[in-house]
């Protein structure tokens, strides 16, 4: 073995493994959560900021996480509840929650939350944890407008991504997902002969988390936008999907289904 080769094993072993690019850390939902607790609900409500909506929470299991551990989002309150299934009488334990009071206060002296209302928009938090520099997590807050349509409809998605630890969001008004689906059928005939009867897009985004500038600092983010348009009379196969990378101050670029009207 020459002195070379013996160098190159050496200082590879000195370096240690390659580090992972950061990534998110997404919650599964639990598909039948009535199978782990018929008072799921209830339960988790009454452990969670009153007054709680029963109807707005989720549940669901962190990837790789141990036996009894979960994650519950709710919208009313906005709140995510890191909760254990116990045997005890209560049937849950909560281990932390995390609120936004910073960023639900920054809301309303914009203005945003008195918009949001108006617009008839919800909120909500995605299932998962962006990662914001080395050990710090986001949460994306996400801000729904729907519209009805006769034969069709749309759901519209951005995202502010608030620091876990609570505070003003540090990206705001990202394009997150989308959907629309306008009738093109009015007839029995069209409804009979055509191979589909609705003009239907989707869109959703992607994120690349970079290095960071400097040890601590924050990761950098770069976004792409999938979307994904179908005709109307056009078979499935003729669906045409484009990627477009933007930044927070482009997001014009992203195609968000042709966006709220």
């Amino acid at each position: 073995m020459t002195n070379l080769l013996i160098a190159g094993l050496l200082a590879s072993l000195l370096a240690g493994p390659a580090l992972a690019a950061p990534s998110a850390q997404v919650f599964d939902a639990v598909p039948k959560p009535e199978s782990v607790d018929a008072q799921w609900r209830a339960r988790l409500c009454a452990l969670l900021p009153q007054p709680c909506d029963v109807q707005q929470l989720g549940l669901y299991r962190p990837r790789g996480a141990a036996a009894g551990e979960y994650i519950a989002l709710s919208a009313e309150p906005l709140a995510m509840a890191r909760v254990r299934r116990t045997t005890g009488a209560r049937g849950w334990q909560l281990d932390r929650v995390h609120q936004f009071p910073v960023y639900l206060d920054a809301m309303r002296k914009d203005g945003k939350e008195e918009g949001a209302a108006a617009q008839d928009t919800r909120l909500s938090l995605a299932p998962a944890l962006y990662p914001l520099a080395d050990g710090k997590w986001a949460v994306a807050v996400l801000q729904t407008a729907s519209e009805m349509y006769s034969g069709g409809g749309a759901s519209f998605d951005t995202a502010d991504f608030v620091p876990l630890e609570d505070g003003k969001a540090v990206h705001e008004d990202i394009p997150f997902s989308c959907y629309k689906m306008i009738r093109a059928c009015f007839s029995e005939k069209d409804y009979k002969t055509s191979k589909h009867c609705h003009d239907e897009s989707n869109g959703s985004l992607r994120i690349v988390y970079g290095a960071a500038a400097k040890p601590g600092g924050p990761y950098d983010w770069q976004y792409t936008w999938l979307q994904t348009e179908w005709p109307q009379n056009e078979p499935k196969s003729a669906a045409v999907t484009t990627r477009i990378r933007f930044t927070a101050k482009t997001t014009e670029r992203a195609g968000f289904c042709g966006g709220p009207q």
